[in-house]
């Protein structure tokens, strides 16, 4: 999404480039803020329209389709993490930006980035949040990335001076953190470009305590496919790993914790990085949801439909936080004065699988 009031001057910036800022006092060249989040579904805004439109709005991310264009004809040439954003940085395929898989180990950042012609351009640059590349970043004046994946409670950071924990729910921190460095490039001469990058709502779909219980007394629409048998389908689609049914786990993603590995692995990833109070919140919570789920015994359909409700709750209570980040900064450019000649732009490094065709997750370029 791209503010529609923007697009003649942005325009008029990429002329500004194209002939050396010959001109640019025509013009004062756009700030540009890149808001990119991981794994968040077409399905789950609300501008899109659709059956969770009404349910789950998000009136933040609408503010921007509502002043501006929305893309509805795009793919992904890679729907995965690392791969995607390595391709946003520099406009090539995997194979020739070197990163097409998650499993590499560090992006090549010396290569050209649109980052980095930016910064020739005298633009600063900064990048906070989720990176995912292995690397240093590189073609920004500033940055304070999450290591890996990223942890979505008291989460860790790497800066320039190195490795720290900071307390809080992520998407929260990063909000602030980028407003904090758009406080300081606004006081500066030269115009800016952040690239804003959330976890959320990357599994496992851990909310702000907060919004745990946000969708308690909603029953998310069906989609018409969620028991697809896929039949008469290529063999992608018949042999995907990414069903509902077989999938996705009760323990880790659903948070029905129990004597499993993926117990542990909840426990290392999540819930040992709680403090008391935030444990306290956690565990009112999902107790009485495994409370509920250790007697029902359900199976077939049923165990399915509860599987999809539970997943989409959690789903879009962390879309929640994202929302409201959106608002806190366009609320920011126009307490500042700056909103007009700022370029927003707001996408996700992948859509996401709702329950159509039984699916979750991501991975098929469709």
């Amino acid at each position: 999404m791209i503010s529609r009031s923007l697009l003649p001057i942005s325009v008029c910036a990429f002329s500004l480039f194209s002939c050396n800022q010959a001109n640019e006092n025509v013009e004062k060249r756009p700030d540009i803020i890149f808001i990119m989040t991981d794994d968040h579904a077409f399905q789950a805004i609300s501008a899109y329209g659709g059956r969770l439109a009404e349910i789950a709005p998000t009136p933040n991310i609408d503010r921007l389709a509502e002043s501006g264009m929305i893309f509805n004809r795009c793919l992904v040439t890679n729907s995965i993490c690392g791969p995607s954003r390595a391709t946003i940085l520099t406009g090539k395929y995997g194979h020739i930006n070197g990163f097409h898989s998650n499993e590499m180990t560090d992006f090549d950042g010396s290569q050209q980035t649109f980052p980095k012609l930016f910064q020739t351009e005298g633009y600063q640059t900064a990048v906070i949040g989720k990176w995912h590349l292995g690397s240093i970043p590189t073609g920004f004046d500033h940055y304070d990335i999450l290591p890996g994946q990223g942890h979505y409670y008291n989460p860790d950071f790497i800066n320039v001076e190195g490795t720290y924990r900071v307390g809080g729910y992520v998407t929260d921190i990063i909000t602030d953190k980028s407003l904090e460095w758009l406080g300081k490039a606004t006081k500066s001469d030269k115009p800016y470009m952040l690239m804003m990058h959330h976890k959320a709502p990357h599994r496992e779909w851990e909310p702000a305590l907060e919004y745990l219980d946000a969708f308690d007394d909603v029953f998310f629409p069906v989609p018409p496919t969620l028991f697809d048998n896929w039949q008469g389908r290529g063999k992608a689609a018949k042999e995907q790993d990414m069903t509902i049914s077989e999938t996705l786990r009760i323990d880790a993603d659903l948070k029905m914790w129990g004597d499993s590995t993926e117990h542990i692995y909840a426990l290392k990833n999540t819930y040992e990085r709680l403090n008391t109070e935030q444990r306290h919140r956690w565990d009112a919570y999902y107790d009485s949801v495994k409370a509920y789920f250790d007697t029902a015994n359900l199976e077939g359909a049923d165990l399915i439909l509860w599987k999809y409700q539970r997943y989409l709750s959690d789903y879009l209570a962390t879309i929640i936080s994202v929302d409201k980040s959106v608002g806190k900064v366009l609320d920011f450019l126009e307490e500042n004065g700056r909103l007009e000649n700022t370029i927003v732009v707001y996408t996700s490094d992948q859509g996401f699988y709702l329950g159509e065709h039984g699916w979750f997750d991501k991975r098929f370029m469709y």
